[in-house]
């Protein structure tokens, strides 16, 4: 598992260094034209709430950051399955979760896109909510307090 991770970034810097593959341009990222379905404010507390667990303050979730955030919570993960947690929404591949990611992992519970026995549909379940009826509000309120309950 962890070889073939490490083979396919190889060969994608392979196919860089190439020029077989071209770079990746950076997308603009607008949270409230992308995901449509939330709130401006939902989209906000949901910032708000990436910032609180993003304790590196890059702008990103690592694994570590995820641990720890899994933990708080009460779902603590192993390192395999937070890996395979990041693996799950990570379009990048860059390995850690970046705000639009995070979104996308609200969005997916809601579309019933997340795979049953993935850590991601646990951390859904664990809200106690029903996303597809609740939104991120619900999901929002359970995680300020269990946050504030810690």
């Amino acid at each position: 598992m962890a070889t073939d991770e490490l083979a396919e970034k190889l060969h994608r810097r392979l196919d860089l260094q190439d020029g077989a593959e071209p770079p990746r341009q950076p997308r603009v990222f607008n949270p409230h034209t992308e995901f449509k379905e939330f709130s401006r404010k939902q989209i906000r507390d949901m910032e708000q709430m990436f910032k609180r667990f993003d304790s590196g303050k890059d702008g990103f979730i690592d694994l570590m950051e995820l641990k720890m955030m899994m933990e708080k919570l009460g779902a603590p993960q192993t390192h395999l399955g937070l890996k395979s947690m990041i693996r799950e929404v990570d379009e990048d591949y860059d390995g850690k979760l970046s705000f639009r990611e995070f979104l996308l992992i609200f969005h997916r519970a809601a579309a019933g896109e997340l795979q049953e026995e993935s850590g991601l549909m646990a951390l859904a379940r664990l809200s106690e909510i029903n996303v597809s009826t609740q939104g991120v509000r619900g999901a929002r309120d359970f995680f300020e307090a269990k946050v504030c309950f810690l």
